[in-house]
Formats: C-alpha cells, structure tokens, sequence
C-alpha cells in the first residue's frame, strides 16, 4: 500500500512543516483520516489532530465536525497552508495551557475553601460553647458572617458570681484579614487585674486600642468594639464603646433608647476612652450589634426590635434582622452581621425575683 503522504503530492516544504509539528507531544498529523479515527482522537483533549486530506469540502466539514483543529489540502497555497498550520498549533497550545491554568486554580480554589472551612470552624470555637445559664438574665445570639470567616466576633461569659462580660468586635472589613484582627483583639482582652478584681471597661478598650497601634501592621487596620460588665443583680451595666453602634435598649412599655457612648475606633490614635454606667429597669432588653444589622444605617434594625418586642427573645433577634437584611444565593448577608441580645430581670417562672439592690459586692 502507498502512504498517503506520497499519493497526496504535498510540497516539501509543507511535507517538512507537518513532520516538526507531528513531532510534538500535543499535535497528531493524519494523512487521509478515516471519520472513525478522527473520532477517536476527538475524544483525546490533549491531543489536537491536523486532518490532511484530498476530498472536496464536505470531506473537510466532516473532518472539522469530527474534532479536527485544522484541514489542509494539496491544492491549498502553500504560504496559506503553512500560516494555517501554525495558527492552529498555537491556538490549540493556548488552549492547552489555559485549560491547564484552570485546573491549577480551581485546584487551588478548592484547597483554599477547603482551608477556609476550617478556618470559619476554628473562628467558630472562639465563640462561646454555650451562654451564661442565670435566673436573672437571658441572653441571645446571632452570628453571620459574610465570607467563610469574618470580621465580627463576639463574647458573652460570666466574670464572678454577680457580673457577666459582653463584648462585640467589629474589625474594618471582610474575610481572612479582618479575622484576624479580631484574633488579635481577642486575645488583647483582659477583663481583670491579675489579682481578679474586675477592670474598668474604658481601659479595658484603651489596652485593645494601644494593642492594635503597637501591631504595626500594614494599612492601619482600625476595628469597632462595645465592652460591657452587667452587675445580674443590679441590673447596673458598665460600657466602654469605640466606634460601635450604641446599643440599643428596650423598655417593657415599648420605649427604646440607644445607651452609652462612642469613641474613636481602634487602631487611629492613643487616646483615653469613657466608661458610661448605664440603669437597666426589670424586663429592659438591650441588644449590641455591628453596623451590618443595621445596612441601611438609618435605625431600621431598632425598629424592627421595637415591632417584634412581643416576641422571646431570640424570635425577637431573628425576627427583626429577617426585615432588614437580605442574603444572597448562599445564604449569605452584605456584611458581617453580630447581635447579642440580653434581657435584664426577666425571670423565667420557676427562678427567683432578682436582687435590685445596689449594695456593694
């Protein structure tokens, strides 16, 4: 039998073009395909075919349809065959390497989710296990972050036997970078002297200013906090606030207030906060959230609370955030999201009325 490369009559130059480039690992030259064996090599991603055949247009068609990258024929002009033989490897390598850079990313994506998932896992253990359990007091939490981490946090714990810490954390933008911030305002937060007496919460924030400006860190990242120490039997609640939204606070009758004050965020200047002590009345709720409760920053959220004051309180909270946020296909909010809520002499039936005493521990 002849080899088609002989009856195909091909100039040498062309005949000597298609033999470097048959030479090359991704590209297979065939001279007179059959449609089966066009077919076949289709199937081969990495592998573009150059169809050289002697048949008139449909035989060309049908080889283009069958997965070929490029046809020539004997009676094409040989500059026009030659550019056309060399577009088409260097397209089809192009292609090759851009496919090549996809898996590699998504790869890489998946690693990154995968390290993300563990990362929002880890955040999550930061969180507290389980909320203070006190006749007194009942407290309610939401989280939601925007990413797989964010950069809002959050910690309610009992100090002693009569005082409880809140605390929420807002760290200027998203993901593994404001993660982190609230990493390092976490673990900058101490509550007591090293004998154990309880801290003022105005140098409790000042420590956690002084500790993101000692950081030097690149940008100057700034954060939000809101610091309190509730007294359960008192209901006398001491708060330092830095560039946190005042929390907000309900009455049973319905009256709502903000409560506090706000400073200069972290992480901008040393300077001296303010401790403000504010008097919760029996049955008064209070609810201390980040600025991504409230996107519209017109007091939506406040009066989402106030509509929903009938509810318990943790209906209440996710009652109220349900009207004023929207969450995208993956179920996830425009910014970070944080609520503590706590409600002050509420007793559940069975516990005993609180002391609203204010003598000294």
């Amino acid at each position: 039998m002849e080899d088609p490369r002989t009856e195909l009559q091909l100039s040498p130059a062309l005949q000597e073009d298609l033999y470097e480039v048959d030479a090359l690992p991704e590209i297979a030259v065939l001279y007179e395909p059959q449609f089966e064996v066009l077919e076949a090599y289709g199937l081969e991603a990495s592998v573009g075919v150059i169809a050289v055949l002697s048949g008139g247009p449909e035989e060309r068609v049908a080889a283009w349809e069958a997965g070929a990258i490029e046809v020539l024929t004997p009676d094409m002009d040989l500059d026009e065959a030659r550019v056309r033989l060399q577009t088409a490897v260097a397209r089809f390598r192009t292609r090759l390497e851009l496919e090549q850079d996809r898996e590699r990313l998504s790869a890489q994506r998946t690693v990154l989710e995968r390290n993300l998932r563990l990362a929002a896992r880890l955040q999550r253990s930061f969180l507290p296990a389980s909320l203070p359990d006190l006749p007194s007091v009942q407290f309610s939490t939401a989280f939601l972050p925007q990413e797989f981490v964010s950069g809002d946090s959050y910690d309610v714990r009992q100090l002693d036997e009569h005082h409880v810490l809140i605390a929420t954390f807002d760290a200027v933008g998203h993901g593994v970078r404001a993660a982190l911030l609230t990493v390092l305002l976490r673990s900058n937060l101490e509550p007591k002297e090293p004998k154990g007496a309880l801290r003022d919460p105005h140098l409790v924030v000042g420590d956690l200013n002084q500790a993101l400006i000692d950081a030097h860190l690149e940008e100057y990242p700034t954060a939000a906090v809101c610091y309190a120490i509730l007294d359960v039997r008192s209901g006398e609640m001491r708060m330092a606030n830095a560039g946190h939204p005042q929390p907000i606070a309900l009455l049973p009758n319905g009256e709502k207030r903000s409560i506090g004050s706000s400073g200069l965020l972290l992480g901008i200047d040393p300077m001296t906060y303010e401790t403000d002590t504010i008097q919760l009345s029996p049955g008064e709720r209070v609810f201390f959230f980040t600025d991504g409760a409230d996107p519209g920053y017109d007091g939506g959220f406040g009066e989402q609370l106030l509509r929903h004051r009938d509810l318990e309180l943790e209906l209440q909270v996710g009652g109220a955030l349900g009207e004023v946020i929207e969450l995208d296909d993956e179920g996830r909010p425009e910014d970070d999201i944080t609520v503590v809520g706590l409600c002050w002499g509420a007793a559940s039936p069975s516990a005993s009325p609180p002391d609203t005493s204010t003598e000294e521990d």
